[in-house]
């Protein structure tokens, strides 16, 4: 799980993804109103996602990790957290949060763990409505100002769930269950079971995992991550020859193993 899906799974919606901006180029945003632009500083940039739940919503820490500094009520995106993990070789600086901050620089958190509210402060007073600003950065200090606000990184690739499984392919497709079936939270018979699929229930998957002696899917439901074993996994019997619990209508292994 990657920490935007964990946002998401904790009741956020994003509102702004770098990956698809108009222009095509991860991060060149260029959002303006009134003839403002909001990125000018970056230079068009907004290396960052934004999410929203509601005001003053309860923002949890997408990993452990340390308040670091750049961790301040009034700083260039207002009210500011950055979380650093040096296990991870990755910082994390959340946006426009309610002052005055719950956390304090040098303090340790754990995944989970209220950072902050989701509000609208920002450097120059600007109205803006209340959202979470998130920018992930490799780990380590970034001297200069323009420097440390304009730098971020893709984190779809960074796994923050401490669980773990045996293996995982980048497929995608479509299954369609014959039986019910456990939905879960996690690819794993040790997941926190939310719900279960009916019989001919459809399902479209982007990512397929070998972990507990199953063959399990990732699929969306109700804007979630959920995951569901669609058969077992017979040693020696590789995954387009197992038997499953339902019938695949389409599969691609183009992008291949994780």
């Amino acid at each position: 799980m990657n920490p935007i899906e964990y946002l998401i799974n904790h009741g956020f919606k994003v509102t702004s993804d770098p990956a698809r901006y108009k222009s095509g180029i991860w991060g060149l945003r260029n959002y303006t109103v009134n003839g403002y632009n909001y990125d000018n500083y970056c230079g068009g940039y907004h290396r960052a996602y934004d999410l929203v739940k509601y005001d003053r919503a309860p923002v949890p820490a997408v990993f452990d990790g340390i308040a670091a500094p750049g961790t301040a009520g009034f700083g260039n995106f207002g009210g500011t957290v950055v979380l650093a993990n040096k296990n991870l070789g990755i910082q994390v600086i959340y946006g426009h949060l309610a002052r005055p901050l719950s956390i304090s620089p040098g303090q340790h958190v754990k995944q989970g763990d209220i950072i902050g509210y989701q509000s609208n402060t920002n450097y120059q007073n600007v109205q803006m409505g209340s959202h979470l600003h998130i920018q992930f950065q490799k780990y380590g200090y970034i001297s200069r100002e323009r420097n440390f606000v304009c730098t971020g990184i893709n984190p779809l690739a960074l796994n923050v769930d401490k669980r773990r499984y045996n293996a995982a392919w980048l497929w995608s497709g479509d299954f369609t269950a014959d039986q019910i079936i456990n939905i879960r939270d996690f690819p794993s018979l040790a997941g926190s079971r939310i719900g279960f699929t009916g019989k001919n229930s459809k399902f479209s998957f982007n990512k397929l995992y070998d972990n507990d002696g199953y063959w399990w899917l990732r699929c969306r439901q109700q804007g979630k991550t959920v995951f569901i074993a669609c058969g077992k996994k017979i040693p020696g019997t590789v995954f387009k020859e197992t038997k499953l619990y339902g019938k695949l209508s389409r599969l691609n292994t183009s992008k291949g193993k994780e």
